[in-house]
Order: C-alpha cells, then structure tokens, then sequence
C-alpha cells in the first residue's frame, strides 16, 4: 500500500499534484481550500500544510501566486511556493527577473510590483502616447495590468498611471 508523503505510518487515500496523502490529510487539506479568501485565484493550493495535521490557508492576499501561475512560475524554496508549487511572495517573484530600466520599454507580459513590493500583476496592455510639441520625448504609455485584488475582490484590470498612481516597478 502507497504511503501518506507527509505521515509515512499511515495508508495513502489520494493523490494531490502527484503526491499521496492520507484520510487526515485530505480532510485538513479539503477544509483548508474552502477557508481561503474569496479573491484568491487559484483556490485549491494556496494552501499549507503547518505541522501536527495543521493545513491552512496561505497568509497573504494571492497576488504573487496568481501572476506566478500565470506566468508558470516556479521560483524560490518550497517554504515560497504554493501547494502545487509556485511561488507566492511578491520579493521572491521579482527579484527572479530582470528590472525594465525605462517606462518606454515595458512591453505586455513584464511584470509589476508595487514600490513596497507588497502587491503585483501582468502588463496586458501598453499603448504609446503622441507627444503634443515637436521634438518633445514621449510622454509615458498608457499601461493596463490585471492583477488579483483583495480591494476589489477579484482579478481585475487598472490603469497604470490612475489606479496605481504610476507608481511601482516592471520586470522581465
């Protein structure tokens, strides 16, 4: 009989992201998934498993972890990564990609962070601005980025420059 991964005594009743896990297990992980917030995207592993039959919810609003599954993210040590394996934590994120060094060159698919690096999203959409004097550089583009919001709820989209205030950082 195939062995719980985290409870090698006890017998395997399922198979989670090609792990086996047992009876205890499974209901601390079932209990786990319907206690995460509502905004989260995707639920079912932004979960951990604490200790002593302990699953809970990761700590955190989710938006690493949805711009990580998007983007097929697997970056950091297991202790940053979601229960199937990608990463959660807006720093571990971004300090795995290379910084956008000017605001012209962000192009769709960069990533975002916050100043504080405590939120991000995707740039989904970049659209060049005509300067209105002659010579005059150009002045910075329009930018969407869909993002997971806990303020709104949901995976949403914003304008750079309004809802973030054109604030923040863009990775590649």
């Amino acid at each position: 009989m195939t062995k719980c991964v985290l409870h090698p005594g006890r017998d395997s009743v399922t198979v989670i992201f090609g792990k086996n896990y047992c009876q205890i297990c499974l209901n601390g992980i079932t209990a786990a998934r319907n206690r995460v917030d509502r905004h989260v995207e995707p639920k079912d592993c932004f979960i951990w498993y604490v200790s002593n039959d302990n699953w809970q919810p990761i700590t955190g609003t989710g938006c690493a972890h949805w711009v990580a599954h998007q983007m097929n993210l697997h970056v950091g040590s297991a202790g940053d990564c979601c229960f199937s394996g990608f990463t959660y934590r807006v720093p571990v994120l971004v300090h795995s990609r290379r910084p956008v060094p000017d605001i012209q060159q962000v192009r769709v698919n960069d990533i975002w962070a916050s100043p504080s690096l405590d939120h991000t999203g995707i740039v989904i959409q970049v659209t060049a601005q005509s300067s209105t004097k002659p010579g005059a550089p150009p002045p910075d583009p329009k930018i969407t980025i869909r993002h997971d919001s806990s303020g709104q709820g949901r995976v949403a989209e914003n304008d750079f420059a309004t809802y973030f205030h054109g604030q923040g950082s863009f990775y590649r």
